[in-house]
């Protein structure tokens, strides 16, 4: 019994923080998830608590009531604040390398760790006295 409540002692502050309040939809977390906290870096604006974070919710539960789509209420974040309130940051421009550059990383080390471990031919004089010393008789 005692490993019931125990049990439950754990899991229950647990599963209330993954569930949003129900005065909010599960879209607008959906959305939040994807802006950055200005107030706590680090924390999505789904995740945090600051008032921030609160005001960048009702915005968007406002905004969706109104019809407005996703990436309409992700363009008002982004005039607002920047490209930096994205945690995906857009596939073009200075982020591009962002994108890019560990890929190319990647690809130049295996191409360096191939070239130093391909194997390598002989010199001609090596193989030449090889065959030379197969060729002679044993003694």
């Amino acid at each position: 019994m005692r490993w019931v409540v125990l049990l439950l002692a754990f899991l229950l502050p647990a599963l209330a923080q993954e569930a949003p309040p129900p005065d909010l939809s599960p879209e607008v977390f959906r959305i939040a998830r994807e802006l950055r906290c200005p107030v706590c870096q680090g924390e999505s604006a789904a995740e945090s608590n600051s008032g921030v974070a609160a005001e960048m919710r009702r915005i968007i539960a406002e905004m969706l009531q109104e019809g407005k789509t996703e990436e309409e209420i992700k363009a008002f974040f982004v005039e607002r604040y920047g490209e930096w309130i994205l945690y995906a940051p857009p596939r073009r421009g200075v982020t591009l390398w962002v994108w890019v550059l560990p890929v190319l990383g990647l690809l130049l080390l295996g191409l360096g760790l191939f070239a130093y471990f391909r194997p390598k031919p002989l010199p001609k004089e090596l193989l030449e006295e090889a065959e030379r010393r197969l060729k002679e008789p044993p003694r």
